[in-house]
């Protein structure tokens, strides 16, 4: 029979209901107590379809005790009166025991169950009988395959690492490795000696040299050496705001000075050009029937053409004409009132207007951008009155965002462009012919609740 205090909720809300309200209470807690902890969570299911959390959990002995009683109080905080005096069902703790096996034995068994049922496949050695699941009483390789498929399917995320140094500096680290190693002629080595350690641990594949390099666990994680850059994006998003992008790293014990390009490419799915009529007979080729399956995951064929089994185009087709929105009509009952194909064309005018009015005004600036101006003489003081002008119309100005002023940039800020005239910041009102439409996704989200992703 069904839980009559069932709300509704899906897998993938019980899910997040341990990361965004559990996890991130501890996780709090412990940061205002200046208690440290590493280590890795695991998921897996209910019989239910539920989540449930295997955590292997690294600390100094002296803060064990704390650490777990703050973990305990928060898992059990909610419904407390259903579970009585036994909170195994919500909580429960082991200590490790050497003589029952090492932590990575423990936290191994609910990671191999969560990747590949080919490793637990077959006879069990020690039985002569097929591997079985204790919790499920069903063979290994089939509890395997459900856990995959029930973890994709409601797009649960099945492990997770906290508490140590960042994996997207590793990441990064490791590509500006390869791009040096293709290209010999160019510097082979970071000019500081402790961010080229990290970079060489990184190189080497050994992660645990890397964290030692990068300052070690149970550190806050603002001491780590290195860390992620970030840059202004070239281009405009979907809707029209200057998001961010990754740099490379930089070191803010270092400064500036530190930062290491690693995406100097920006890259991005095009249409393929039609070929010659007369390119497949030069070739020697004349091949029928219908359309290859893209060998990339990316669709080159264009949207409003398509291509019957003779391998023929059809006649490009006109999109729809986008509704127009009457007078004096509520937005949201008007939206309602749309049909799906009505919706289908409001999203792609509204798209392919933006692209088109912001196309040449983003090809100038990515073309300035790509010739980055160098800093004024007098930049510190610049800094100094544009942050102290910024503060008074209530503004903060990042440290990225000031170098991209000093450099003669703008800021686009709520409908609004943020620009320096002499000392002083300056807001002034932005007349772009695409910010009209970005306003309308920002009402029609902010007061009535309509998501652009899902108008399709």
């Amino acid at each position: 029979h069904p839980n009559p205090k069932w709300n509704g909720a899906t897998m993938r809300d019980s899910s997040d209901y341990l990361v965004n309200t559990f996890f991130a209470a501890v996780r709090k807690k412990l940061n205002r107590d200046g208690l440290r902890w590493y280590g890795i969570r695991t998921v897996e299911p209910h019989h239910d379809g539920t989540v449930h959390w295997h955590m292997m959990v690294f600390a100094h002995p002296e803060e064990i005790d704390s650490i777990v009683a703050i973990t305990r109080d928060i898992a059990i905080q909610e419904d407390r009166h259903e579970l009585g005096n036994d909170i195994t069902p919500r909580f429960k703790v082991e200590y490790v025991d050497g003589s029952k096996g090492t932590p990575t034995s423990y936290i191994a068994t609910y990671i191999g169950k969560n990747l590949d049922s080919r490793a637990v496949d077959g006879i069990d050695p020690k039985t002569g009988k097929p591997r079985v699941d204790h919790e499920t009483g069903k063979s290994m390789a089939e509890s395997v395959e459900r856990a995959i498929g029930w973890a994709r399917l409601h797009r649960v995320r099945q492990f997770q690492f906290f508490g140590i140094p960042s994996r997207q500096v590793w990441r990064e680290l490791r590509r500006l490795a390869s791009q040096m190693a293709r290209n010999p002629e160019g510097p082979q080595r970071l000019k500081d000696d402790a961010m080229d350690a990290v970079l060489a641990a990184a190189d080497a594949g050994c992660f645990a040299t890397y964290i030692e390099k990068q300052g070690g666990v149970l550190v806050p994680r603002k001491d780590y050496l290195i860390r992620t850059a970030y840059d202004l994006a070239d281009e405009l998003n979907d809707y029209g705001e200057q998001s961010v992008q990754i740099y490379g790293i930089w070191s803010p014990f270092i400064g500036e000075s530190s930062r290491v390009c690693t995406h100097p490419d920006n890259w991005k799915l095009v249409r393929r050009k039609p070929e010659a009529e007369d390119s497949a007979r030069e070739n020697g080729f004349d091949l029928q029937g219908g359309p290859a399956a893209p060998w990339t995951r990316g669709n080159n064929c264009p949207r409003v053409q398509e291509t019957d089994n003779n391998g023929t185009e059809q006649p490009e087709e006109r999109p729809a004409p986008w509704p127009q929105l009457p007078d004096g009509v509520d937005v949201n009952e008007w939206m309602r009132s749309l049909k799906r194909h009505e919706r289908r064309a409001l999203m792609r005018s509204l798209r392919d207007k933006q692209a088109k009015n912001s196309s040449d005004e983003m090809q100038s600036w990515t073309q300035s951008r790509k010739q980055q101006r160098p800093l004024p003489d007098n930049h510190e003081l610049l800094a100094k009155e544009w942050r102290e002008s910024a503060e008074s119309l209530g503004l903060h100005i990042g440290e990225q965002q000031m170098q991209h002023l000093l450099r003669g940039g703008s800021l686009y800020v709520d409908g609004s462009i943020i620009a320096p005239q002499g000392f002083e910041i300056v807001r002034k009102p932005d007349t772009r012919p695409d910010s009209r439409i970005t306003q309308l996704w920002q009402r029609l989200s902010r007061n009535h609740g309509v998501s652009s992703t899902e108008i399709r």
